[in-house]
Order: C-alpha cells, then sequence, then structure tokens
C-alpha cells in the first residue's frame, strides 16, 4: 500500500467512526424507551466475540442455555462483534439467537453512557469462556444442524467409503501450524507431535471406528494409510460446516485441549484431553478424562505432584523454563491408555474401588488449592482424571 494509500484508508476509517458515532448517539433516547418498559419486558443487548472458533462456540452453548432458561418476559439481543471464525457457527447463531449487526448501536449507546452493567458480555470476558455456573451441564438445550447440511457432510464422508450410522471418533493435534510458530515459540508446550498418536489410532482402527483428524491448520500429514482414516486437516475439501457436524456426529473427541474441541464442548460430546496444560485449568463443566504432559525439576529429575503442577500454573514456555520445570509430552502408550479409559466408560465398564478412591482424592487436592475456585464451580460428576496417569505415576496425588 502506497502511502497516499495509507492516508485515504485512515481518512476512511475516521469517517465511518464518526458515522457510528452518530447513529450512536441517536439511539441513546431509544434507552429511555427501553428503561419505560423494563417492568413488563426486558430488552437487554449483547454481543459475541467471533475472532477465534473456541470462544465463539462456548460463548454460544452458554449464551443458548442461558436462553432456554431465562423468563418469558426477557429477549437478549445480540451482534457480533469480530471477523467470524466459523460461518457454521454464525449461523447456529441466527438461528439459535436473536442476532442483529445492529443491535451494536444500543450496546455503543450504553458504553457511551458509561452504563457497561447494562450490557451482556460474552462469557469470554467473565470466565474466559467456563461455564462455571453450570448451565450448559443442566439445559437439556439441542443444537439442530437441518437436513440439507447433515445431507452435505455425509456425503463428504460417502466419498471415502464411510456407511450412515458407522461411528467415527475426532482426533485433534495441535501443533505448530496453529499459530504459525517458530520452534522457540512461547506456546510450544502446548503443541504434540501428530506421530506419538499414531499408536492409539491404530488401537481406535483395530475397535472398527473411522478417525477424522482434525485441524484448520496442521504441520503434517499423519503417517497412517487407512481406508477409514480422513486427514481432513490437509483436506481442502475442508468447510465450516464439516467442522461443525463432526464435532457434533462423533462418538467422542480426542484432543489435546484447543480451538475445534470447544465446539464438541459445546454439542456436550465426551472428550479425552491428552497433553492438557496446566492441570488447574482442566474442563470440569462437560464429561471428559483428562490426562497432563508430565512435569520435571531440572534440577533433581523429579516429577511435580499435582500440588505442584497447581502451584506452577503457567500460560507460556518460557515461564516453566524460567521456574526450572521440563515439559514432557506424554508417551504414545500413555496417550492410548487413556483413550482406552474412554472405551473402557462407553462400554459401561464401572471404576474399581481403588480409581473411586483415587478420583476423590485428585479433587481433594483440586478442591483445597487456591486456584480451585478462579477456574471451576458447578462440576459434572462424570469428569475424571486419567486413572491410567495415577497408577503409573504412583507419587502424582502424594
Amino acid at each position: 500500500m502506497s502511502y497516499f494509500q495509507q492516508i485515504k484508508a485512515g481518512w476512511l476509517k475516521v469517517f465511518i467512526r464518526i458515522i457510528h458515532g452518530v447513529i450512536t448517539m441517536a439511539h441513546i433516547p431509544l434507552l429511555l424507551v427501553i428503561y419505560a418498559i423494563h417492568p413488563f419486558i426486558k430488552l437487554r443487548f449483547g454481543y459475541f466475540s467471533t475472532g477465534r472458533i473456541g470462544h465463539f462456540a462456548l460463548d454460544l452453548g452458554y449464551a443458548i442455555a442461558l436462553n432456554k432458561n431465562k423468563n418469558k418476559n426477557e429477549i437478549n439481543l445480540y451482534y457480533l462483534q469480530d471477523e467470524v471464525s466459523n460461518k457454521q457457527l454464525e449461523v447456529i447463531a441466527n438461528r439459535e439467537l436473536n442476532v442483529s449487526q445492529y443491535y451494536k448501536y444500543f450496546v455503543y449507546a450504553y458504553k457511551m453512557l458509561g452504563l457497561n452493567d447494562h450490557i451482556i458480555l460474552p462469557h469470554r470476558h467473565k470466565s474466559g469462556s467456563r461455564d462455571m455456573t453450570g448451565i450448559m451441564i443442566n439445559s437439556d438445550y439441542n443444537i439442530s444442524l437441518l437436513p440439507s447440511e447433515n445431507k452435505e457432510a455425509e456425503l463428504y464422508m460417502k466419498k471415502y467409503g464411510w456407511t450412515q450410522g458407522e461411528k467415527f471418533i475426532c482426533l485433534n493435534v495441535r501443533d505448530s501450524a496453529f499459530f504459525n510458530e517458530s520452534q522457540t515459540s512461547r506456546h510450544t508446550n502446548r503443541n504434540s507431535n501428530i506421530e506419538d498418536f499414531e499408536v492409539v489410532v491404530n488401537y481406535l482402527l483395530g475397535l472398527g471406528y473411522w478417525i477424522v483428524r482434525m485441524g484448520k491448520k496442521v504441520e503434517r500429514p499423519i503417517n497412517i494409510k487407512d481406508s477409514k482414516l480422513i486427514d481432513y486437516g490437509i483436506d481442502q475439501n475442508r468447510s465450516d460446516l464439516l467442522d461443525i457436524w463432526f464435532c457434533k456426529n462423533c462418538e467422542f473427541f480426542v484432543s489435546t485441549g484447543t480451538g475445534v474441541d470447544s465446539v464438541a464442548q459445546m454439542f456436550k460430546k465426551k472428550i479425552v484431553f491428552v497433553n492438557f496444560l496446566p492441570i488447574s485449568h482442566i474442563i470440569s463443566w462437560t464429561e471428559n478424562i483428562t490426562v497432563p504432559k508430565k512435569l520435571f525439576w531440572d534440577k533433581s529429575g523429579k516429577e511435580l505432584s499435582l500440588t505442584e503442577h497447581l502451584d506452577n500454573t503457567y500460560g507460556n514456555t518460557y515461564q516453566y523454563e524460567e521456574k526450572g520445570i521440563k515439559v514432557v509430552d506424554l508417551s504414545p502408550d500413555e496417550i492410548e491408555s487413556a483413550v482406552k479409559e474412554m472405551v473402557a466408560r462407553l462400554s459401561g465398564i464401572p471404576l474399581t474401588n481403588q480409581q473411586i478412591q483415587n478420583q476423590k482424592k485428585f479433587w481433594d487436592v483440586m478442591e483445597s488449592h487456591d486456584s480451585y475456585r478462579k477456574y471451576h464451580g458447578v462440576r459434572d460428576p462424570h469428569v475424571l482424571f486419567g486413572n491410567s496417569f495415577i497408577e503409573s505415576h504412583p507419587n502424582f496425588l502424594s
């Protein structure tokens, strides 16, 4: 862009802001009308932060559950604030809720008057999109797709030889392509190696499941050739609709904890989280089994206990390095063990008495830590920490 084009674009932005400001001021008198009818009809305006699929999906699910349980005289109206990360989620938002870009002027008017507490903020801004109230657990909302949407997705699957009714598992492994990262990125502690998942993929294929490897951006293909494995993450025909359809219709989801698995949470699907960090952020409001990456003290080589994990909750690689902590991925066998727990669960195999005691001890430690109330509220009783991890790391709960 040339210098003069930059100047022109800058002035255009200023002009647009002025126009928005004038329109916003024209809506201020309407707030008096809204206030006057408030005893009879409660009109509330809010918005969704739509730039990241994870936050968009979870906030949307939360709002749908909230809308289903609201009083009859309440009307919630939303607009979409950012560039939309997934167009099918936008379709669902328009289908399930009252959504229009026009409503942004009421939000702007409230902000102009300093009445921010009258705005329905995205759940992301309240709790990082975490359902701490339990509304998603306790609501029986059902987000449906249209027959035409289902047909389009099923036709995609049938190209690979899939037959309607055959069960499939979604696999999402975050790698350096997620943020187009270098090996020195501060986010590398959240990445995993797709090769470490080959054992579990072969295990699930052996059980007769189809596997759909998810991901909008992936570093490299998976090194397995099987008629029931769809490496969707490298498919140029992937679409926003398929992203959502896979999450809604999978038997369960295997993920390292990022992005699209939040759509599966929105649909209340069972999830196996592996290589999950930090443990304090464990997803506690929807049914899952979680196993973390392993942490070791650099100097002693000793593995961190659960309490030490919670005491060292960090958001990036550099913070772990500064504290002298080495982050180690789960082995392929450890990943397989976690997934086998989910398969056993779906088969109706109950936990042993020892496993029940281990789960109680895990949650006792979690709940006694200062960080618990910051990240957790109402907990789904079916959320489990990986028993296989506890059994193979006997000092973890000590």
